[in-house]
């Protein structure tokens, strides 16, 4: 049975006789990695924005909802 290894970048450097196809490779999987990690942050950093706007827009029509309810009692 073949086991699968995880995609990761390797934490000690390559022998030297494989230095020159394995290293690029290497530093393409990580590349990848990389930018994969950095698409996943920005797409979660735009819904926690979206999020924030969403709830600042619900509490500010709770306030004028609120206030409006006030100045009819009051009147």
């Amino acid at each position: 049975m073949r086991l699968r290894r995880a995609r990761s970048c390797p934490l000690e450097p390559p022998r030297r006789e494989a230095v020159g196809r394995r290293l690029s490779a290497t530093a393409a999987r990580c590349r990848r990695v990389l930018c994969d990690i950095t698409r996943w942050l920005s797409r979660r950093r735009r819904i926690a924005a979206d999020q924030f706007l969403r709830g600042a827009c619900y509490g500010a029509g709770t306030a004028v909802v609120g206030l409006l309810a006030l100045w009819l009692q009051t009147r």
